[in-house]
């Protein structure tokens, strides 16, 4: 699909170009930071010659005749494959990333496809090979189908192109994707948002449920990279890890070395201090939940609720507290040091008499551990990320209680 900036369609020029096949493939390295390697290259076809001032996107105009625009698809595919292959012969683990135009899934026979026969004369293996399509697909079932096709020949999916305001979530789980590109919207200098965070955490977590790995692409400076890699995106694409004119010839595949083993060590130093605060936050918080339990360890049951108030009070992090009995039964309601959310907020009012017994905050202590962090969640008294940490006590009578206490997540 071609974005509605691209002028009218040149039907003579474009045929022009196909019949000459003036056309050249670039690459642009797909980069994993955490392992300093890169797993493949995405092709990308450009006008050559005295057609180089005509708009690369007129290749895949949406007004192309179907004939043209099928035409044009596979022979930027056929470019693609031929100046993969010594590539390929040289790093037989490397991916090819080839985009596909979904305007043309319409106009061809599932029955009859040329790609197996592309790959084949390439000499590549099809487990090299991931189709790419953009996330804005007009018809989400067709691309469905033919994912379901491509990875039935033994290639690889990757829906392209995701943004923090598409329907991701339904495209990701219709079509099932090998992997995921989300766009600069997520992570952009202009983008720094509490929405496209959240909208972040949101995606890798479908692409988590369907096995999907993501990439970042787009990346164009070490910051934006950093950033990603902070939320969890090791994979990453764009012009920041493209070799500079100055940069020496040689082994497509280890020419951008250099930047990769720069961006890790840059990452690695960031990541470690950072490590290094999360741990003294774990350890404060830790401390704070055991000064909890010896102040209920010395009262009767009686008198938990009173003391979950003043605790609440006097420990300055805690969000809310309550206390669960022996067999995770809520006896104290759950007392909070103040609300943002409204006081109908089904995880503010549980009352005394609910059953935890099946969360894992009260499992894992049943079967001995000596405390429990929740993954974080949103606090519905703050709004903001926060954890339950429990543990276990015993009151001066001697009976086992677990007393749960929100905090900020350490992370």
């Amino acid at each position: 699909m071609v974005e509605n900036i691209c002028p009218p369609v040149d039907e003579e020029g474009v045929r022009t170009i196909l019949e000459s096949k003036r056309v050249n493939t670039n690459f642009q390295p797909v980069v994993a930071i955490a392992s300093k390697s890169i797993i493949g290259f995405e092709a990308f076809s450009r006008v050559t010659g005295d057609d180089r001032f005509i708009d690369t996107r007129m290749l895949f105009h949406k007004d192309l005749s179907p004939e043209l625009m099928v035409g044009v698809d596979r022979m930027c595919r056929r470019m693609a494959l031929e100046k993969f292959k010594p590539i390929h012969d040289a790093h037989k683990k490397l991916l090819l990333g080839l985009n596909v135009n979904v305007e043309i899934f319409p106009h061809i026979d599932p029955n009859n496809l040329t790609l197996p026969r592309l790959i084949k004369e390439a000499g590549i293996d099809p487990g090299n090979i991931v189709l790419e399509v953009m996330d804005f697909a007009p018809d989400r079932d067709l691309v469905a189908y033919y994912c379901e096709l491509v990875q039935g020949l033994g290639c690889k999916f990757c829906l392209d192109g995701c943004a923090v305001d598409d329907s991701f979530n339904y495209a990701i789980t219709k079509i099932n994707p090998d992997f995921i590109k989300l766009d600069r919207s997520f992570f952009g200098e202009a983008e720094q948002t509490d929405y496209s965070a959240k909208a972040l955490d949101a995606l890798l977590s479908v692409a988590g449920h369907v096995g999907a790995s993501v990439i970042g692409r787009g990346v164009e400076s070490e910051s934006e990279s950093i950033r990603l890699l902070l939320a969890g995106v090791d994979l990453q694409q764009g012009y920041y890890y493209t070799r500079s004119e100055e940069s020496r010839p040689g082994d497509p595949a280890g020419k951008f070395m250099e930047k990769i083993v720069e961006t890790h060590d840059k990452y690695f130093k960031v990541k470690n201090k950072l490590v290094l605060h999360k741990k003294q936050r774990f350890v404060e918080a830790f401390k704070d939940v055991s000064a909890i339990c010896t102040k209920l360890s010395n009262m009767s049951e009686e008198w938990f609720e009173d003391g979950c108030k003043r605790l609440v009070r006097k420990v300055e992090e805690v969000i809310s507290i309550f206390v669960l009995d022996d067999r995770g039964r809520q006896i104290t309601r759950r007392i909070s040091a103040g609300t943002v959310q409204p006081p109908h907020h089904p995880d503010a009012i549980m009352e005394t008499g609910t059953d935890h017994s099946v969360e894992d905050y009260v499992l894992y202590l049943d079967i001995g551990y000596e405390k429990f962090v929740t993954p974080p969640f949103v606090s519905p008294f703050t709004g903001k990320r926060s954890c339950l940490i429990s543990r276990p006590f015993f009151n001066v009578q001697g009976s086992r209680y677990m007393v749960c206490v929100e905090l900020p997540h350490p992370g």
